[in-house]
């Protein structure tokens, strides 16, 4: 037999219960985490942007002296502190997170937007409502809750846990450009599902900003640029964009018939066209003029198709090393160095 119930409440009813203290925020099953001040903006930015946020979990209960409804918030605490303190001017959202209402306390938004405030305060929490639930059902609940959890993994737990503009940006170009991954096989959509293009897409942005680096140094500059990244975002995005749309002239539809659609292989193959183009940090490879066309890239990076379908014996010994740094799948910097050094000479040459 069902014994909770599944329902919405804006945020102004949460705000009203909070202010007849009919709303409590710790109870006993609360985790007594505490988000810092860029989680609390990256909330705040999805609400106002209207997509969506988990659900709530409440225990309600009567109040027999005062004859009201007391509500003790399961699970949600942190969302909820977070939505309650933005309407009393706590904080404000993150510039870095959104230009137009960023910098802004709450109750300066309506000199920017008039609807906005208004949208904020309807805006709807799904919510389960456990009606009169002993503890031991509650914890029952969330017991089984967690029995259904998959594991994270590592890009997951990334994203759980940063909330800053490298984050963002990885997002969103991910899912930009979504259907370049699909159609060109180079992703698929369970791995997509797990984040992978995240992850690609984050391993290639280090690289147009630091440079080649091996990608079990992802996490770490995840930290690095949680804390202080002040690179130009448009920028990053524009030349992102940039080199995959060089990347498709050349190919024309045939990358994904290609061995270079093989992700630690593409990985190379956006680093190369990425320093054709604008340069990679820390780089002294040379850069391609203006003479050499993507008719001419394309006919000299088939030639790493063939490769793969040769003898050994006739192998200079570059190529050799190549084929064996290609093969092996690995992502440490000095192989990712000589796969990208080696597809410029092969362009330049």
């Amino acid at each position: 037999m069902k014994n909770f119930d599944s329902r919405t409440y804006s945020v102004n009813d949460f705000l009203e219960w909070f202010d007849n203290k009919q709303l409590e925020l710790n109870p006993k099953f609360q985790r007594r985490s505490v988000w810092t001040d860029i989680a609390r903006s990256y909330l705040m930015d999805t609400i106002v942007r209207g997509k969506p946020i988990p659900k709530v979990f409440i225990r309600q209960k009567l109040n027999i002296q005062t004859r009201q409804s007391v509500r003790e918030v399961v699970d949600g605490q942190q969302r909820l502190k977070t939505i309650l303190s933005f309407l009393k001017d706590g904080f404000k959202i993150n510039k870095k997170h959104h230009t137009v209402y960023g910098g802004l306390y709450f109750s300066q938004l309506n000199t920017v937007d008039e609807n906005i405030q208004t949208n904020i305060l309807n805006y709807e929490i799904s919510t389960d409502l456990l009606v009169n639930m002993p503890d031991s059902e509650v914890l029952d609940i969330f017991s089984r809750l967690n029995s259904y959890s998959v594991t994270l993994n590592e890009q997951e737990k990334i994203n759980a846990n940063h909330f800053g503009p490298f984050k963002t940006l990885a997002d969103r170009l991910a899912h930009v450009f979504n259907q370049f991954w699909i159609d060109n096989k180079i992703l698929k959509e369970p791995e997509i599902l797990r984040m992978g293009d995240v992850t690609l897409v984050a391993d290639l942005l280090i690289a147009m900003i630091e440079g080649i680096k091996s990608k079990k140094q992802i996490k770490n500059y995840y930290d690095q640029y949680e804390k202080d990244f002040e690179y130009d975002v448009e920028t990053l995005e524009t030349n992102f964009a940039e080199t995959l749309s060089a990347i498709s002239d050349i190919f024309r539809d045939e990358l994904k018939n290609s061995e270079l659609r093989r992700i630690h292989l593409f990985y190379s193959l956006f680093t190369t066209i990425y320093h054709c183009k604008f340069g990679l940090p820390n780089f002294d490879g040379p850069r391609p003029d203006d003479s050499i066309t993507y008719t001419k890239i394309a006919s000299r990076l088939d030639t790493i198709n063939s490769l793969f379908e040769a003898d050994s014996f006739i192998f200079t010994p570059n190529e050799a090393r190549f084929l064996e740094d290609s093969r092996r799948a690995t992502t440490d910097t000095n192989v990712r160095l000589r796969r990208t050094e080696y597809m410029i000479n092969l362009i330049i040459n």
